[in-house]
């Protein structure tokens, strides 16, 4: 199995080959992300959700000051340039909450979009692996595009294959 273009060193793969080594790979990839699903999932979930809550408390917290300050103000507690000094400083650690706050909001919905993918993508490779004999060749190729960015198969001169798969999930 040699390229028919005269003077090219590249080595054809037998398809039923490259195949089985697809598939292979594809298990041992879906077995560890399974694994690695179960053990991150409920530990980035709490996190976020713990630190969302404190940010918000803080930020309860900050506008409360803020609303005393004002009282003081009016009851002529505080002179003007003092509450202008105090809202200051609050308005900007308020500012400062409210950023960690949208990026706190950011990573939850990335780790949103990462879990609805998971319900598409997981599913459909148990599905493919499970039947992969049974499918016809246009299902496999179907069902391989829903779950693969791409597939690089190398073979060296010495007749050694390696495969590299770039599933659409990224590995956690």
């Amino acid at each position: 199995y040699r390229c028919p273009t005269r003077g090219c060193n590249c080595r054809t793969i037998k398809c039923d080959f490259l195949e089985a080594e697809v598939v292979k790979a594809m298990s041992q990839w879906w077995g560890e992300y399974t694994i690695k699903i179960k053990e991150d999932k409920v530990a980035q979930t709490d996190s976020t959700e713990t630190a969302l809550s404190i940010v918000r408390e803080q930020l309860t917290e900050l506008q409360l000051q803020q609303d005393k300050i004002c009282e003081y103000l009016e009851k002529g507690i505080y002179t003007i340039e003092m509450f202008t000094k105090r809202n200051d400083t609050l308005t900007r650690e308020i500012h400062k909450v409210q950023a960690a706050e949208n990026e706190l909001l950011k990573k939850q919905g990335a780790q949103k979009d990462i879990h609805d993918v998971e319900k598409e993508i997981i599913p459909t490779t148990q599905h493919i692996l499970d039947s992969y004999p049974q499918l016809s060749v246009e299902e496999k190729n179907r069902l391989w595009k829903i779950v693969m960015e791409r597939i690089t198969a190398y073979r060296t001169p010495g007749g050694e294959v390696s495969i590299h798969i770039y599933p659409k999930l990224p590995m956690r």
